[in-house]
Formats: structure tokens, sequence, C-alpha cells
């Protein structure tokens, strides 16, 4: 029963951060993510995890990820893929050497 009464707060919590979000004319995922920092274990502590809870969580990313490819502009993926994986690559690759450098010197 617990749990029921953690995915209502979870629920409300969300959608009431989504609504003040778009309002102030940001992305409604601002405030659902806002709301999870709010009410979990980084800031008031609401919400423990559990088992039930991290199912739904899961399943949460999920679908937020599948939302999130079907807003992609593939036209705009294609026109930013080289500068992106340029940065990526030197994202990845400059972390790497430098310590590996820091390593060897060490």
């Amino acid at each position: 029963m617990q749990d029921i009464g953690n995915l209502a707060l979870i629920l409300v919590t969300t959608l009431v951060l989504a609504h003040v979000s778009r309002l102030l004319k940001m992305p409604a995922v601002i405030g659902e993510l806002l709301a999870g920092i709010l009410i979990g274990p980084a800031l008031l502590g609401w919400i423990s995890s559990t088992h039930t809870i991290s199912l739904f969580a899961e399943i949460g990313v999920i679908i937020l990820m599948f939302l999130a490819g079907l807003e992609s502009d593939l036209d705009l993926l294609k026109k930013y893929f080289k500068p992106g994986m340029l940065v990526a690559v030197i994202g990845v690759i400059v972390p790497v050497v430098v310590v590996f450098g820091f390593a060897h010197l060490w």
C-alpha cells in the first residue's frame, strides 16, 4: 500500500512541476526531472528506493528515451553529425590521454 502512495506522490508532483515548467516556457521534462530531485533521496527524501519504485523508474526512463527519439529531427541530426562526433570523440580521447599521462608520471 505504501508503494501506491509513493507512486501517487510521484505522479502528482511530476504533473504539477511539469505544468509549472511549461508556464515558465521550459520543456516539461525539466519540471519532471526537478520533481525527482525534489522528492527523492537527493533533497527531501520523501521517496525511498524500493523494488517497485526502481522498476517504475526504469520503465519511465525507457519511455522518456522513446519520446525523445520520436521528437528528434533527422535533418538536424544529419546537419550536426560531424561536429557532434568531433565533440564526442574529443570528450573521450582527451580525458583518457590526460589520465594516462598523469598515471604514467605517477
